[in-house]
């Protein structure tokens, strides 16, 4: 009389083993290779667009920062852009507070009244009253970006011009 069946049971092989062939390891590599051939191109326009972007959205915060410590310390705050260096600098002349930082590469700078300004300034005094401006940012690929820091509220406002080739 049989109490347990445990280790009684004989066990028999697989007649298949789990797995992939190379043949198909390899035509799944070549689908996956042609996905991204097709993607990768688009990917570099979005990251070009992309960092343009943020680039003059670092641009205007800085002039909003540089405008609204001019408000609250009732002084006057300078930033300039230098377009051969891509140094951008927020400072103050009387009390010598000064940051900055550095715009990525590829990004140009044009003030739409020079082709290649030495340096753009903008002068944000105490009263909060800033002279209409226009900043272009453009990038290798065609894209521009515009900050336009407007004489009526003082704060500047990003718009895309033109898209580059797609």
């Amino acid at each position: 009389m049989r109490i347990s069946s445990v280790g009684n049971e004989r066990r028999h092989p697989r007649s298949q083993e789990a797995g992939v062939t190379l043949l198909e390891l390899v035509i799944v590599m070549a689908i996956l290779s042609l996905a991204m051939a097709l993607v990768a191109p688009r990917f570099g326009n979005w990251s070009d667009e992309w960092t343009l972007r943020s680039a003059a959205e670092r641009v205007a915060q800085t002039v909003r920062y540089a405008r609204t410590r001019a408000l609250f310390e009732q002084s006057y705050y300078v930033v300039e852009i230098e377009p051969g260096t891509r140094l951008v600098r927020v400072f103050n002349p009387a009390s010598g507070f000064s940051r900055g930082f550095t715009l990525p590469r590829g990004v140009k700078v044009d003030d739409g009244e020079d082709p290649s300004p030495p340096v753009v300034r903008f002068l944000l005094p105490p009263s909060g009253v800033v002279e209409e401006r226009n900043l272009w940012l453009s990038n290798r690929r065609g894209s521009k970006f515009r900050v336009h820091v407007d004489f009526l509220l003082g704060t500047p406002a990003i718009e895309a011009v033109r898209q580059g080739p797609r």
